[in-house]
């Protein structure tokens, strides 16, 4: 058979023009019989596609982010009506559920740590966690590059989807840790995909070198990353996506917005109306209650202050921490309230004992602590869990400490569910000087009694039961009068 392709005509030309001894056909007037035998034709190479090859269904990273622009911009989502949970009068007992060594640089389980929250989750809601903090969802962590790219340190996306499930089969709320002051590249500094954002989304003077915003930073700075412009609509309305994706995608109730005081608190308020959580609070790492109420209060300008963030009392823990370790409890006593922030607005103090940011950056050290440190932190614990405030109990503390350990910790929970002690109690310090301190506070059912220090003889008097105790602490309880 002749062939009749026009492309196999052309070919052959050119191949037999290539023959030895054919050569001089260039010049005469056989090429053009050629040329007139291959026919007319045209060869041009085709456009690039108009997506960047991150568009391809191989890349799910990019498939997600597309998908929840799609979901949650602006233009077609509605967020729903702003209803916090009412920290007046609050309930609430919140755990953290991860410390520094619990990712997979350190800690190995099948399942990644995703895995540990999905199969400890039952245990957490027995327990009587109300609220379970989660760590920072996106490949990176406390660096987040990729913010969809939810295969981290901590475990896969599917384990993250399980464990969020897992909670709240067992009745307990999730917060998620959300890093939106600062960002990495996918590869370098500031290659930002999923979402793609130009390097101009960057303040003026991060000390990276390269085309930046026109603005400086509205507040403190990060060296290991790169510090986000929020007043740039692109930035906003990707935050705003990527809130949304959380809360309504993977499930998570709420946020614990971390280093916030690298940005104005009148984002949390615009990223807070954009999400509709449940529950939000607010890392300001700050030992001045002035500046931490400041803080609160700048997160909802409306009346009432009811969808205001909460914030980390950083006040009560570090005075908490000092009074235990040194006995001079006069530092936890301001005219008979506490000293804390949970002294002028307890309704909003999250209040703890350790955290990953304050337990020493030592992977041998919660393993080896000494007797010593674990008693001053379970002292803390009778302390937050008796008073007024939303308490925060450290992963490690309840679950790796030893049964002993975690029965102590359980029964002071056990104390301040069945006293009705909330955020808001009525409370007064009854002593507080070397090795003593003492108050009474009322919950909605009993009252109740703490004692901290070496002062043995000191107790309530007749009439209280004694309901849990340790060393160098005491708590009573009796019926409301």
């Amino acid at each position: 058979m002749l062939p009749t392709s026009r492309y196999f005509r052309l070919f052959s030309a050119v191949f037999i023009l290539t023959l030895p001894g054919l050569s001089g056909l260039s010049a005469g007037p056989a090429i053009d019989l050629l040329k007139d035998q291959a026919g007319p034709y045209e060869f041009t190479l085709p456009e690039p596609a108009s997506g960047r090859l991150e568009n391809s269904p191989l890349n799910p990273v990019r498939a997600e982010w597309l998908k929840a622009t799609k979901l949650y911009s602006d233009k077609f989502f509605k967020p729903a009506k702003q209803q916090r949970v009412d920290t007046n009068g609050s309930k609430l007992v919140m755990l953290q559920g991860f410390y520094w060594y619990a990712d997979n640089y350190w800690y190995h389980p099948p399942k990644g740590w995703w895995g540990v929250l999905a199969d400890r989750a039952g245990e957490v809601g027995q327990a009587g966690f109300d609220l379970v903090w989660f760590p920072p969802v996106s490949n990176g962590s406390y660096y987040p590059k990729q913010w969809y790219d939810v295969d981290s340190q901590w475990g896969k996306k599917d384990d993250l989807f399980k464990a969020v499930k897992g909670m709240h089969s067992a009745g307990v709320k999730v917060i998620a840790d959300v890093v939106v002051n600062h960002r990495n590249g996918t590869n370098d500094w500031a290659d930002f995909t999923s979402p793609d954002w130009p390097s101009t989304v960057i303040v003026r003077n991060d000390e990276w070198q390269g085309p930046k915003s026109k603005y400086d930073d509205e507040g403190q700075g990060d060296f290991g990353c790169r510090d986000l412009d929020h007043r740039d609509p692109l930035v906003q309305d990707e935050t705003k996506i990527f809130m949304r994706w959380l809360k309504n995608t993977v499930g998570f109730d709420g946020w614990r917005y971390d280093m916030v005081k690298g940005y104005p608190a009148y984002y949390v308020q615009l990223y807070n109306e954009a999400s509709s959580p449940v529950f939000s609070v607010g890392e300001y790492y700050d030992t001045n209650r002035q500046d931490l109420a400041n803080w609160v209060s700048a997160t909802d300008n409306t009346g009432g202050k009811l969808n205001a963030s909460t914030a980390f009392d950083f006040t009560t823990r570090f005075n908490l921490v000092a009074a235990v370790e040194s006995e001079r409890y006069e530092i936890l006593n301001d005219n008979g309230r506490p000293s804390g922030l949970i002294g002028w607005w307890p309704a909003k103090s999250v209040t703890y004992v350790e955290s990953h940011d304050t337990s020493p950056r030592d992977p041998n050290f919660l393993p080896g602590a000494s007797a010593e440190y674990k008693t001053q932190r379970l002292m803390g614990y009778a302390y937050i869990l008796t008073h007024p405030g939303i308490p925060c109990v450290f992963w490690p503390h309840f679950f790796d400490w030893g049964q002993a350990y975690r029965n102590s910790i359980q029964a002071l929970i056990n104390v301040r569910k069945a006293a009705g002690v909330t955020s808001t109690s009525r409370m007064l310090v009854l002593a507080a000087s070397n090795e003593l301190y003492a108050a009474v506070v009322d919950g909605e059912k009993q009252r109740v009694v703490l004692k901290l220090g070496k002062n043995w003889g000191w107790n309530p008097g007749a009439g209280w039961t004694l309901a849990a105790s340790g060393e160098r602490y005491a708590v009573w309880t009796q019926p409301l009068p």
